[in-house]
């Protein structure tokens, strides 16, 4: 008899079965970029690939899309709704559209300073956002 303590343990071991191997193998991210590849954030995002090849013993490698090369940041954003892009840099402004409370972080003049910003972003109106 399937007594529900079972059953729960058999729903785990059934979700944690597949991905118990895939820790075993190799993984590659994609990451997306619309900027040339000498650009700051696309160095960042290299530099990241870097550290988590190294950390992972080389099991994650992420490779960068740079320059525009899996379109534009919108449709960049709609691959990685649907997974196909796994990490993506972009511009807050593309999120506009999708999530309208983004455009709040485009006016000009909102933030005193680099420092005022994160806390503003990281605080409760950040969590709202």
């Amino acid at each position: 008899m399937l007594t529900r303590r079972h059953a729960i343990a058999l729903a785990a071991a059934l979700t944690i079965a597949p991905v118990v191997p895939a820790f075993a193998q190799s993984v590659t991210l994609r990451s997306a970029d619309i900027h040339p590849d000498v650009y700051p954030t696309v160095e960042a995002v290299k530099y990241f690939g870097e550290i988590v090849t190294k950390k992972t013993d080389g099991r994650i490698k992420v490779q960068v899309f740079n320059s525009g090369q899996l379109g534009t940041e919108k449709d960049t954003i709609e691959q990685t709704r649907f997974g196909v892009i796994d990490l993506n840099r972009v511009n807050t402004a593309p999120f506009n559209n999708l999530i309208p409370e983004t455009a709040v972080l485009g006016l000009p003049f909102l933030f005193r300073s680099v420092d005022h910003m994160y806390k503003v972003v990281d605080g409760p109106l950040g969590e709202q956002i």
